[in-house]
């Protein structure tokens, strides 16, 4: 008797030759979450856990005919949309994803490479802003991308953070998640949503610096939607996935770790405390 089909998640983004993050990683972790994942490719990157060497973007007629041929064959129920090389390739994406409304999309604004390096320019950035924010159900920057998208100067602190959703979400009418790992010993993330704003967290794993985190949790989100999942549920869950696969991660090339995206994470690790925010216990 034949299994009853997964969900089925979709990623759109850039292939990471280390296998770390990018379609390869978001692929691992639809897995992980028991969901079936599909890949449009939009740039191959030569990339390892510290930079990426460098991008050869996938020519805009291939997108479509990706897109178009995913899309005739699948059924399809929520989208992830990461690194995009062109402003024609964000166009072509966000034309196609307006061409379909009921999918639930979770847009990963992509900006720096693991070594701080700038992948994007502003008329990129700027496209990205019209053509996928106003279609996303959920946006999730980290702290660096929040700025970016919001014209901050920076974006350090709880507040500032607070601030950049609030802005992202009113201007763009989508829910924002804007990620703050690295501030210390709890790991606090932000979401601005219809019912307003909640601070999501978890314990700091300390390790030395791991790669495909953020590709890890944005599609761990899509995952999580694509199950039926609310936003809220989704989050948490897919905050407590990326908590496990830092704890877990191998060093794989000297002292740089990589999330294990095979782990499994128990309902148990969740919970919300009696302020209304949301913990991954540990």
């Amino acid at each position: 008797m034949a299994m009853k089909f997964p969900p089925v998640c979709l990623t759109i983004g850039a292939s990471d030759s280390s296998g770390g993050s990018g379609i390869q990683g978001d692929i691992k972790t639809f897995t992980a979450l028991n969901c079936f994942g599909a890949s449009v490719l939009t740039a191959v990157l030569a990339q390892n856990f510290t930079r990426v060497c460098k991008m050869h973007a996938v020519p805009d007629d291939m997108i479509r005919s990706q897109l178009d041929a995913v899309g005739a064959d699948l059924p399809i129920q929520a989208v992830k949309v990461g690194l995009c090389a062109s402003v024609s390739a964000i166009r072509i994406v966000g034309a196609w994803l307006k061409a379909r409304p009921k999918l639930r999309v979770v847009v990963d604004p992509v900006s720096l490479d693991p070594g701080g390096m700038q992948l994007l320019q502003p008329d990129m950035v700027e496209a990205m802003r019209t053509e996928l924010l106003a279609r996303a159900t959920i946006a999730t920057p980290n702290r660096f991308e929040a700025a970016l998208l919001t014209g901050m100067d920076e974006c350090l602190s709880v507040e500032d953070m607070e601030a950049a959703a609030r802005n992202i979400m009113h201007k763009h009418g989508c829910s924002v998640l804007v990620t703050g790992g690295g501030m210390g010993k709890r790991s606090l993330d932000v979401l601005a949503a219809l019912d307003g704003l909640r601070h999501f967290d978890a314990e700091t794993v300390v390790r030395t610096k791991v790669h495909g985190t953020g590709c890890a949790h944005s599609a761990a989100i899509t995952a999580c939607l694509a199950k039926g999942e609310s936003l809220r549920e989704s989050t948490l869950n897919a905050k407590a996935y990326v908590s496990a696969a830092i704890a877990a991660a191998p060093d794989l090339s000297d002292g740089n770790g990589v999330v294990w995206h095979g782990v499994t994470v128990s309902s148990e690790v969740m919970a919300e405390d009696a302020s209304g925010a949301q913990r991954v216990l540990t």
